[in-house]
């Protein structure tokens, strides 16, 4: 009998080895990392794989790890522990301290490594945010030249755009570290989530789709619905479609055939080449939707109570002066040959007045009807 097969299993705070023993399914290796983690066995979370033909994939919980498409080749398999689902409020849904840090670990590598769209002022805000949630308040003493290490905390693209070496990116941090004094580490981390939550690209899995014409298009699955984009665009939606207009979901081979709660509107039929990602991304759907259902049965029955944006939006204001002080810091080093359509995009929308919500809101406007159609009649010109 040979060696035991082994699986690496890598979390935001480091990497730890299990034995795949005959029988061991998903939810017990869940159970396991979330005790040697010390985190509230919260259902947001899941093991991310990549099978034998380097397409992702989330183990299924309920069934044996070695039943599934998991690259059983690999030695060790490797496995990532990760939030598969978003919350739809961070301060509603993540009570659990540990929970907040190992999902702020998540979101800030995301928008490090810039899968998660953030604009170059908001990057050094959430740079002091992690100065503050990991050191406290900025000393002097104890917070010399290194403290702050700027390819670790500020995404590739910003750091190039910029004309600034690495000790003018420290002092940029530093001095939005010390405005930040008092906050306790724990806030801080809520903070810099309160904020990122409301990033375009914040919880959304992208997915390459066509319609019947072929035109290729993105579909963005998240906690509120599911969106398409254009081919270039993965900031700002063209066309949405909220859970609470979707009856069913279900696909045969290469197309999805979504049916509308709508009785006049017809079914939202999109294409997905490959079938073992088009079971995953019916999963993915499936579990959006279902945490949806129950968050807004919760929420009538008294036992989850809406997030009060009102309130996160005055917290948010307070920092608006500070943001735009950065923000005109930078514009005066900054290489405009160098920005990326995400940043092109963002800026048009920040102009015109528009976030996320509303974005997303006017994709979803007019029936249904008419959104499936215009679906049907995107082409490659205007993609």
């Amino acid at each position: 009998m040979g060696p035991p097969k082994m699986m690496q299993v890598t979390h935001v705070e480091g990497t730890d080895m299990y034995e795949l023993k005959s029988g061991l399914t998903g939810q017990q290796l869940f159970d396991m990392v979330v005790e040697k983690l010390g985190m509230a066995p919260i259902t947001l979370f899941s093991f991310q794989y990549v099978d034998a033909k380097e397409h992702e994939g989330f183990l299924k919980l309920e069934k044996k790890i070695s039943g599934q498409d998991i690259n059983k080749k690999a030695d060790p398999i490797e496995l990532n522990f990760k939030a598969k689902f978003f919350p739809e409020s961070v301060n509603d849904e993540l009570l659990d301290t540990v929970v907040q840090r190992i999902f702020w670990k998540q979101i800030k590598a995301g928008i490090v490594d810039d899968t998660i769209y953030c604009p170059p002022e908001l990057c050094v805000l959430f740079a002091a945010q992690s100065m503050q949630a990991l050191n406290g308040d900025f000393n002097a003493d104890a917070h010399g030249p290194g403290t702050v290490i700027p390819s670790n905390e500020l995404p590739q693209r910003v750091i190039m755009q910029h004309g600034l070496d690495i000790a003018q990116w420290e002092e940029r941090v530093t001095n939005a570290w010390k405005a930040l004094a008092g906050a306790t580490k724990e806030t801080s981390i809520m903070d810099y989530l309160n904020i990122a939550q409301d990033l375009e690209q914040y919880g959304i899995m992208y997915f390459e789709v066509s319609n019947k014409k072929g035109t290729r298009l993105w579909l963005g699955v998240h906690n509120l619905g599911m969106d398409i984009y254009e081919f270039n665009n993965k900031v700002t939606p063209r066309l949405g479609f909220p859970w609470a207009e979707i009856r069913n979901i279900a696909f045969n081979d290469k197309k999805f055939t979504i049916k509308m709660v709508a009785k006049d509107a017809p079914d939202f039929k999109f294409f997905s080449p490959r079938f073992k990602l088009n079971k995953r991304i019916l999963a993915l759907c499936v579990g959006n939707h279902q945490f949806f259902v129950a968050r807004r049965h919760a929420q009538a029955n008294g036992e989850l109570v809406q997030e009060d944006r009102a309130t996160l939006e005055a917290k948010l204001r307070k920092t608006k002066e500070q943001l735009l002080a950065i923000r005109m810091d930078l514009e005066t080093v900054k290489d405009a040959s160098k920005a990326t359509v995400e940043d092109a995009e963002y800026t048009k929308n920040q102009e015109a007045g528009m976030d996320k919500f509303k974005t997303m809101k006017k994709a979803q406007s007019g029936d249904a009807k008419r959104r499936v159609l215009d679906f049907e009649d995107l082409d490659e010109a205007e993609c």
